[in-house]
């Protein structure tokens, strides 16, 4: 199982049970997929830096989880159909990044020198 996060803004004149039916949304989905959230950060109504939709305040939802690879495509199938999120994002969590670079300085060091040809 991969550590997910994920982000998700509302429209700001939503009222807060619609942000808690997203997310109870988002549980059936990663239920479905043997999923758990492991984290919950609802981070409120807040001015966005640039305006979406003609939107510039935003009702900012935060979520960790962990699931299989193949939840990804249905929550980003969910969110983008409803009207009501403005944009949402799905990410690796950070320590994807981490082994990502282990394995990158591996490849580094067992690459054969380029240069070592080119001098003789």
């Amino acid at each position: 199982m991969k550590k997910y996060e994920l982000i998700f803004i509302l429209k700001a004149d939503q009222p807060e049970t619609e942000m808690e039916v997203r997310v109870n949304r988002v549980k059936e989905i990663l239920a479905d997929h043997n999923g758990e959230i492991t984290q919950v950060n609802h981070w409120g109504v807040r001015r966005m830096a640039y305006e979406i939709q003609y939107e510039s305040r935003g009702n900012y939802m935060f979520l960790k989880f962990k699931s299989e690879g193949t939840v990804v495509a249905e929550l980003d199938k969910f969110l983008r159909l409803d009207d009501q999120v403005l944009r949402h994002l799905v990410v690796v969590d950070e320590e994807w990044e981490e082994r990502n670079r282990v394995a990158m300085a591996k490849r580094r060091q067992n690459r054969p020198d380029e240069n070592a040809g080119a001098a003789e």
